[in-house]
């Protein structure tokens, strides 16, 4: 049985990031070594200021269709250089997410950004560092750093409490545009690393459409499934897409493949990665995987869930792109509706707080906001003047969230499946679950995941895997996968689903790169419910890949159900 101190030991490995990145080259026209090639040659162009190489390129020794690109780390860095005049340190302060990027080999993005030093010019090389969440004492936590903060200020002085940020540093970087253009853009490079705690080399751009960055273990749970040509396939929670591509491409891009998400935008990012791909074999489609079984009076046959039309996917795809632009583009020459309904509503609101104050005095404006607003206290004309726009302007956004929510559904095309699927309607279904992820790498900070949270993911994957057995066809094939450690979110849930569906069983997993399951069971280390995960026999018919060990990869679980005829 899993001790309390050998999982808090391998929780620990995961805020080290694992130093092997995986290029998934199923489906190139490019050979393996025509990639590594590319990679390699990619990693030591970038300006790296006299440190070593950090790409390392091989072939996975099972996975003939995957490279892997081998980092190094933690690394010495020398901060002194960045000093500017008097000794300060020229400093660029961003986010956990995006310092866990970087520590991936990403360079700073804009939206990452949250505060810097005052006088930063292009090309200047700058220090970056972490702002981590903190404690409000309250159970709860919070980052506390206004974004566009100028460091040293007293505002900066108060945010970060005067605490020693010297352990807070992963790289140094060359500023991409000054301080002042950094915080007017909305998008971009702002730091190019340079020196980074972790040296992984970035791959925005690299083989666009040749290859897909994955983790191992992502691109395993996609063998273990086992697509073949001209079968149905569907991938439950499919956002970013990095799977349903793995899908299509063993399949020779030949039958269909199904990607839900109910995120509208998550699903557009899947249909540009499938473009991107050249795959014409994915329809990516918003659903909410909690309804993806109809639910009918009447039977429904299994023919009835067939492809739409004369219409091509790549069409379907390429259409579902545009209506969004045309949506959320607000550069094009066309007026922007959203937009236009802002200003409308904005005018009408001043016109009629206008009409209301017309030859009034202070005190009679006074008056018009103790009757508009009965709970608030008399306030002078210019206050009013203020708040009415702004209360105007927030009901302006308000109506134009409304809008484009109802324009995107109206947008959504017609489909069979607006109501779900027939059940046993695929031939293979993977359910890649949402989880707590507390397997992956490097993961800075999970001070938000509770006891309580975790027992709650753990009842919403037997909700998701509930819909997934009535999908799959009788002798079809379910393969259940998760990126976190935690034993009730992964065995315990495969423990539920055999002892729940009498017709499902384990089967044997094919590559078999990762270590066995655990035996056993217990309830997230509390003892409050006593939940039992594998028996003795069926560890190594699953896989689970830890931090700690010599695989050196994200923590990762994958099951692989067999489904009877019933």
């Amino acid at each position: 049985m899993l001790k309390q101190t050998e999982f808090q030991e391998k929780s620990s490995e995961a805020g080290d990031p694992h130093c092997a990145e995986k290029a998934d080259v199923t489906g190139t026209k490019l050979s393996r070594i025509q990639v590594g090639g590319t990679i390699s040659a990619e990693s030591t162009s970038e300006e790296d200021e006299g440190s070593e190489s950090c790409g390392i390129c091989f072939q996975h020794d099972v996975l003939d269709n995957v490279v892997m690109v081998k980092g190094k780390g933690p690394c010495s860095i020398d901060y002194t250089t960045v000093r500017g005049e008097g000794g300060v340190l020229k400093e660029v302060v961003v986010s956990r997410k995006c310092a866990e990027a970087v520590l991936r080999g990403a360079h700073v993005f804009v939206p990452g950004v949250l505060a810097c030093s005052g006088c930063i010019e292009k090309d200047e090389l700058v220090a970056v560092s972490v702002a981590m969440e903190r404690s409000d004492g309250e159970g709860g936590w919070f980052v506390g750093v206004t974004r566009g903060t100028t460091l040293s200020s007293e505002h900066a002085k108060s945010q970060f409490n005067d605490e020693d940020r010297s352990g807070w540093f992963i790289g140094i970087g060359r500023a991409m545009m000054t301080r002042a253009t950094l915080f007017r853009e909305a998008k971009g490079v702002a730091v190019e690393m340079v020196h980074r705690a972790y040296n992984l080399p970035p791959f925005s751009g690299v083989l666009s459409g040749d290859i897909f960055l994955q983790n191992l273990p992502s691109v395993v749970a996609t063998h273990v499934l086992d697509p073949q040509p001209g079968e149905r396939i569907l991938d439950m929670c499919a956002a970013p897409g990095g799977k349903t591509t793995g899908i299509a491409t063993l399949m020779g891009d030949k039958g269909e493949v199904i990607a839900l998400d109910r995120s509208h935008s998550k699903v557009l990012d899947i249909v540009r990665l499938a473009q991107e791909m050249k795959l014409t074999c994915i329809q990516a489609i918003k659903m909410d995987a909690l309804k993806s079984v109809r639910v009918e009076s009447t039977p429904d046959r299994i023919s009835q869930d067939k492809p739409l039309g004369e219409v091509s996917n790549t069409a379907r795809l390429t259409e579902a792109v545009a209506i969004d632009d045309i949506i959320t583009n607000s550069t094009s020459e066309e007026p922007n509706i959203i937009e236009e309904c802002s200003k409308k509503h904005l005018r009408e609101e001043s016109a009629q707080i206008l009409a209301e104050n017309v030859g009034g005095s202070k005190r009679d404006e006074a008056s018009t906001i103790s009757s508009t607003r009965p709970n608030s206290e008399a306030t002078p004309a210019k206050k009013f003047k203020d708040d009415g726009a702004y209360a105007s302007r927030k009901a302006a956004r308000k109506e134009a969230r409304k809008l484009k929510t109802e324009l995107k559904k109206a947008a959504e095309p017609e489909t069979p499946y607006r109501n779900g699927f027939a059940p046993q309607s695929f031939d293979r279904v993977l359910l890649d679950a949402p989880c707590s992820a507390l397997g992956l790498r490097p993961r800075l900070f999970a001070g938000q995941e509770t006891l309580d949270g975790l027992r709650q993911h753990a009842n919403y994957q037997r909700r998701l895997i509930d819909q997934a057995v009535q999908l799959v066809r009788p002798n079809g094939t379910l393969v259940y996968s998760t990126c976190t450690l935690n034993p009730g979110e992964n065995e315990g849930v495969v423990r539920y689903v055999l002892d729940t569906y009498p017709f499902v069983s384990l089967s044997p997993q094919h590559p078999q790169i990762g270590g066995p399951g655990l035996v056993g069971g217990e309830d997230v280390f509390d003892g409050a419910t006593h939940r039992p995960w594998l028996r003795k026999g069926e560890e190594q018919l699953v896989q689970r890949f830890d931090p700690v060990g010599p695989r050196d990869t994200i923590g990762f679980f994958v099951a692989k159900f067999s489904v009877a005829a019933h």
